[in-house]
C-alpha cells in the first residue's frame, strides 16, 4: 500500500502569527484554493501541508498529530483488524478538508488518514493540481515519543508499508520513511526526564530540511531583527531550560534545535 505523510497539524491560540513564522523563516506558502479565516491556516512545502489550528476548550497546544494520504482506506482498515486489534480508524465530519477518517495506533497515537484528492474535498489540491513546487526547506520529520516504541512502528510498517530506514547511527527509536518524509516513534519513559518536568507522551517535534545551516541562520537573524515576535523561542538559560535543550538536541539527528514561538521543537538539519 502506498502512503504519504501529507500533513502536520499543531494547536495553537495565536495561529495567525505562527503561520506567519512558518512563512518568514522557511518559505512555506499558505493554501490559496481553501480559505478557513475562522478555522485555522494551512501552510505547505509543495509536499507536506502545516495545520496549525486554533486552540480551543478543553485541548492541549503543542504539536498534535500528522495525516497520510493512501490508496485504499477499507485495506487499511483490514490490515488493522487482522493483526492490531486495538487500533481504530472513524469516518470524520464532512466539514474537514484535511482527512477522511481518523484513527489511532495500538499506543493511542492520532494520525488522519484520506485517499487521493479524486475521492475527496483535499486542501491540498492546488499544489497536486501544479504537480506541487519544489523548494530548498521541507518538513522531513515528525517524532513521536511513545511507551511502546517498536510496536508502534511494527503497525505503521505492516499496515502503511512505511519503510524501516534505522541504521546503527541512529538515536534510540524506530525509524520509517514514506520515501521523503521521516516517522521517528521515541521511546518514553518517566526515568529519561530526569532533571526536568516530565513531558507527556506523544507528538515531539518536527524536522525541517535546509539548504544549509548558515544561510537558515543568516534568515533567523534578519527575520527576528525585523519583527521580534517572529524570533524563534530561546532554548536553554537556566539548569532546567539546558536539559530540555539537551535532552532535545539527544533525541534529534539534526545540526541545528529550535523551538517555534509557540514551544514546537524543531529539528534542523541541511544533510
Amino acid at each position: 500500500m502506498r502512503a504519504q505523510i501529507n500533513h502536520m497539524a499543531m494547536v495553537n491560540p495565536n495561529w495567525p502569527m505562527m503561520g506567519r513564522f512558518y512563512e518568514a523563516m522557511f518559505g512555506f506558502k499558505t493554501s490559496g484554493k481553501v480559505s478557513r479565516p475562522a478555522n485555522g491556516i494551512s501552510v505547505g512545502d509543495g509536499y507536506v501541508g502545516l495545520n496549525i489550528n486554533p486552540q480551543r476548550d478543553g485541548y492541549i497546544g503543542g504539536l498534535d498529530h500528522f495525516g497520510m494520504v493512501v490508496d485504499d482506506i477499507e485495506e487499511a482498515r483490514a490490515r488493522m483488524q487482522r493483526k492490531f486489534p486495538k487500533a481504530n480508524i472513524v469516518k470524520r465530519p464532512s466539514t474537514r478538508p484535511f482527512a477522511q477518517y481518523s484513527g489511532h495506533d495500538p499506543d493511542g497515537n492520532v494520525f488522519d488518514l484520506a485517499e487521493p484528492k479524486s475521492k475527496m474535498n483535499e486542501i491540498y489540491a492546488e499544489q497536486q493540481e501544479k504537480g506541487s513546487w519544489a523548494q530548498d526547506r521541507y518538513l522531513n520529520k515528525f517524532a513521536i515519543r511513545t511507551p511502546n516504541a517498536e510496536a508502534s512502528a511494527e503497525f505503521f510498517h505492516e499496515v502503511f508499508d512505511l519503510k524501516l530506514v534505522n541504521n546503527t547511527s541512529d538515536k534510540d527509536g524506530f525509524y520509517l520513511s514514506d520515501g521523503r518524509v521521516t516517522l521517528a516513534l521515541l521511546p518514553w519513559s518517566i526515568p529519561i526526564f530526569e532533571g526536568m518536568a516530565i513531558k507527556r507522551p506523544g507528538p515531539d517535534h518536527i524536522g525541517i530540511k535546509v539548504e544549509s545551516i548558515e544561510a537558515f541562520t543568516e534568515t533567523m537573524r534578519s527575520v527576528a531583527g525585523s519583527n521580534p515576535y517572529l524570533a524563534p523561542m530561546p532554548l536553554g538559560g537556566s539548569k532546567e531550560s539546558d536539559a530540555r535543550r539537551d535532552f532535545l538536541q539527544r533525541s534529534c539527528g539534526g545540526k541545528m534545535q529550535i523551538a517555534d514561538p509557540g514551544a514546537v521543537w524543531i529539528d534542523i538539519t541541511d544533510e
